[in-house]
């Protein structure tokens, strides 16, 4: 039980930050500090949050990232958005289902990370309302927990870091979230 009341707690105080977050960013308050990073060590601590949900559903990770990438960002806010993608890959996703994570060269000396999983899908006339805050596409009346808010958030926080946020998806067969 203890552990389960550490748990919610520590759920709750996520939301109230990502609230929090989403304010100072409409307000212009909220800075970044770019700096050169090995993204490895990023990649491991978001893998390792959302451990726990890959676990539950039996969802097989794939880190197909180089262990030597190096990317210019703020460290907290790329290690937020890489465990929104990831757990959003995951709670979205089937069980027994499986996760990509990938980082590839992009053009103008960019680096593109994608999330690939293997969920429903998402049909494309509501992939533009992804990033629109509290928008769950219908997931609200689902078990899958959340409040709507972690991809607006991360894409706020993408162009804040001068890079950008997309998703592709099949109906079906699964969706990419990517970030550049």
């Amino acid at each position: 039980c203890v552990h389960e009341i550490h748990r919610a707690g520590d759920h709750l105080l996520e939301l109230i930050n990502e609230l929090l977050d989403l304010s100072r960013i409409e307000a212009g308050k909220l800075l970044t500090v770019l700096q050169p990073l090995n993204l490895h060590p990023i990649v491991a601590d978001a893998i390792q949050i959302t451990q726990s949900i890959l676990t539950a559903k039996r969802i097989t990770l794939q880190n197909k990232c180089d262990p030597r990438v190096v990317v210019l960002a703020d460290p907290t806010r790329l290690k937020q958005i890489l465990v929104n993608l990831l757990s959003n890959a995951a709670k979205y996703n089937r069980t027994d289902g499986s996760v990509v994570l990938d980082c590839r060269a992009s053009a103008g000396n960019r680096l593109r990370i994608t999330v690939a999983d293997t969920g429903l899908g998402i049909p494309v006339e509501k992939i533009a309302l992804l990033y629109q805050p509290f928008e769950r596409l219908g997931a609200e009346f689902s078990a899958v927990d959340g409040t709507g808010i972690g991809l607006a958030l991360s894409r706020q926080l993408a162009e804040l870091m001068g890079g950008t946020m997309g998703a592709e998806s099949t109906p079906g067969q699964g969706s990419t979230f990517w970030l550049e």
